[in-house]
């Protein structure tokens, strides 16, 4: 098993243990005392990379948008039901976050959305982008309905550097604006995230069905199903460039 795949696997039996999740930390020495013996009754997930990501959502033309048809400025966010409360878990580096993004009086809080934006950063360069509200809000929705202990973030914000790296990919698309986001909830069947968030209407939601994640946008409202792209036989020739 991958490091960063066993890391998330076991996060994600241990966010569903007994530990509570609303009103108490799990702080890394509890996680890794608790790491081996997680690693022994975790199935393996399947491995994805995020260039695979990139590829996969690549095909997908309504996951992406041109430069002519984006808007000046993010949509604006909607209430879902959540909390204001958002856990993340992002297994390529080892973070995890809990942050109350938004404040008791309904506005939004700067210094939180800011620990999210640093989580979401780019996995290549590094940089960050303020991401949508909208999409914090169908994020901690997806979170809540499904027990409130946390997602795994796979692939966040993109820089064009990013998506330039994979050969083909789209120029522009809602990861480059901060307004998407592929995870998976630990414990739960993608096919159920995805239904779950498609009854939301709230903006764009990809079941990627053999890769087990759900993508997420604040995007118009839309679904789709995509399986892994079929490896051609042994020997086939390569396809045309």
């Amino acid at each position: 098993m991958g490091r960063p795949y066993a890391f998330a696997a076991a996060l994600g039996l241990l966010l569903c243990s007994g530990i509570p999740a609303k009103g108490g930390e799990v702080s890394v020495s509890e996680f890794m005392e608790n790491f081996q013996s997680l690693l022994e009754e975790t199935p393996e997930p399947p491995v994805v990379t995020e260039a695979q990501l990139v590829l996969m959502e690549e095909g997908d033309l309504q996951t992406y948008i041109f430069q002519h048809g984006a808007k000046a400025r993010p949509p604006a966010p909607v209430r879902l039901g959540g909390d204001g409360r958002l856990a993340l878990a992002r297994p390529d580096s080892g973070e995890r976050i809990i942050s109350y993004y938004r404040n008791r009086d309904g506005t939004y809080n700067a210094a939180e959305t800011a620990k999210i934006d640093r989580l979401m950063r780019c996995s290549l360069t590094g940089e960050e982008t303020p991401v949508s509200l909208k999409l914090l809000e169908i994020l901690d929705a997806v979170e809540d309905r499904f027990g409130g202990r946390g997602l795994i973030l796979l692939s966040g914000y993109r820089t064009p550097m990013r998506n330039k790296t994979v050969p083909g990919s789209a120029r522009r698309s809602l990861h480059m604006l901060g307004w998407a986001a592929d995870i998976r909830v630990p414990g739960r069947s993608a096919a159920a995230v995805a239904k779950f968030a498609g009854k939301l209407k709230a903006g764009g939601v990809g079941y990627y069905r053999d890769a087990a994640f759900v993508h997420l946008d604040s995007g118009r409202g839309r679904r789709w199903e995509v399986g892994l792209p079929a490896s051609p036989p042994p020997g086939s020739p390569a396809p045309p460039k």
